[in-house]
């Protein structure tokens, strides 16, 4: 009897362990930042604009990439690791399409400055689609998402007209990703932070392009799909063999974001 009670009091004491771990450090699972000096200078193959704004007194960074004909913007939300010295880059694939780009670095990330807040975050967002609104007609402006950031473009879809969204390996839920990661735990009294896109994709009125991955290992397949379902205007696509970080080497997601660009 001793040492099944020394193997429940083990058991439970690593439990806790795991819990209390959870909970303190949650916000280095959910953002991976990387810092930039301020007198960073980036480095693109394409002409850019960097830029700041202020929200609430916090300064953030951003890119404007000027397309060589333009038809609009595509106001980009990056994933949750790295700066734009690297996002920089990935985007700018998508200047062939004919749309000038602007991606911000989220708080902590990059250049821009502030601590992290999911009000605050949304607030972010919201700027910086007011700005590209000084900039554009808002019938020209596409948002895009790309993992976490599909919270972000969810969130100014849903309180503006733009004129799509555009989703890339989109989560339903940060609470309902953590609760496939972590089934065995508490995960709605552990988590600050609750990023619900399912909440605000039926306040969405454009069309809406979710790019799912079959073979996403960060966001489950079945996470996105359940998110693209709350859409009134929704085109669906999977990329079966993606991962989570790969749908760029697959012509199908070129094809896809190019039928949904010219349409």
């Amino acid at each position: 009897m001793k040492m099944l009670k020394r193997v429940v009091l083990f058991l439970l004491s690593g439990y806790l362990l795991v819990v209390i771990s959870l909970y303190t450090f949650q916000e280095s699972l959910i953002f991976i930042p990387e810092s930039l000096e301020q007198n960073y200078k980036y480095s693109f193959s394409s002409p850019v604009k960097e830029f700041n704004i202020e929200n609430n007194g916090t300064s953030l960074n951003a890119l404007h990439f000027k397309a060589d004909s333009s038809k609009g913007v595509i106001l980009y939300f990056h994933g949750n690791a790295g700066n734009l010295s690297r996002w920089g880059t990935i985007i700018q694939p998508l200047l062939k399409y004919d749309y000038d780009l602007i991606v911000m670095d989220y708080r902590g990330y990059g250049k821009s400055q502030g601590e992290f807040s999911e009000e605050l975050m949304y607030g972010d967002a919201r700027v910086f689609y007011d700005y590209a609104k000084t900039q554009y007609p808002e019938n020209q402006i596409i948002v895009y998402g790309r993992s976490l950031g599909t919270a972000f473009a969810t969130h100014v879809a849903s309180n503006n007209n733009p004129q799509k969204l555009i989703l890339e390996t989109p989560f339903y839920s940060i609470v309902s990703v953590a609760k496939n990661k972590f089934p065995f735990l508490p995960i709605n009294w552990l988590l600050n932070y609750r990023f619900e896109s399912n909440k605000m994709a039926d306040f969405v009125s454009c069309p809406t392009l979710v790019l799912l991955s079959g073979k996403d290992e960060v966001v489950s397949y079945e996470s996105g799909l359940k998110l693209s379902q709350e859409f009134n205007q929704v085109k669906m696509i999977n990329l079966e063999q993606a991962g989570h970080n790969n749908q760029a080497q697959f012509e199908q997601y070129w094809s896809a974001l190019e039928d949904f660009l010219k349409h």
